[in-house]
């Protein structure tokens, strides 16, 4: 017979295809110890969610998002909410031990919640980057004073986002959806001049502190 986790597992994929399989799982999570409270549970949602997340974004989106941020290489970078994949070697820092852990591009792993105060020195990195995070995080103008905090001078902030309505399933923890023009605003308020770009369905913020301090 399988264990909880393998039947955990194979009901993630099942759940990936359509199948209405959410009351099983919420009762077989309880015996697996990184997926207790799934998926009401922050932490454990984002747990499960590291193993499909390669499946979520196409090999297209991710060369595009590489190339967009390819003009950081080379610097210190923080990857915030970096998930399972980072387009940078990176310092990674996520909620989810699980997404860490399939991350193999980060030089660092820190285990952190975006909406407190973030656990590095004043003008610790050369950029921060924000990939598929920013309408997951509710006190998003702490977060952006706190990167402010963190940049070296003349350090850059890159983000990005979706510009179409992210599944239904992963939205159930989106706790903003703002249009571009009002991420725009929101940087611009934060003390962030921006150059916004439109490429294949995805909104890129490049963004740099107009005073660090």
């Amino acid at each position: 017979m399988a264990d909880a986790e393998t039947l955990f597992f194979s009901g993630l994929i099942e759940l990936q295809y359509g199948k209405d399989v959410e009351k099983e799982l919420k009762i077989i999570a309880e015996d697996v110890s990184w997926a207790k409270g799934w998926p009401d549970n922050i932490i454990s949602f984002w747990n499960a969610e590291s193993f499909m997340w390669r499946h979520k974004i196409s090999k297209e989106a991710r060369d595009l998002i590489a190339g967009e941020l390819s003009f950081l290489k080379g610097g210190k970078n923080l990857d915030v909410g970096c998930g399972a994949y980072s387009y940078l070697s990176s310092v990674g820092f996520d909620i989810s031990e699980k997404m860490l852990l399939l991350n193999g591009h980060c030089t660092e792993k820190v285990r952190g919640d975006l909406e407190g105060a973030l656990p590095f020195h004043d003008s610790s990195f050369d950029s921060i980057t924000a990939v598929f995070v920013l309408n997951y995080v509710s006190g998003y103008h702490q977060l952006l004073q706190e990167i402010k905090r963190i940049l070296r001078p003349d350090g850059r902030f890159a983000a990005v986002l979706s510009a179409n309505r992210i599944n239904s399933w992963q939205r159930q923890k989106e706790v903003n959806c703002f249009a571009a023009e009002g991420w725009v605003s929101i940087l611009k308020r934060a003390g962030f001049t921006v150059d916004f770009q439109v490429k294949e369905g995805l909104w890129f913020f490049r963004c740099k502190a107009l005073s660090i301090r």
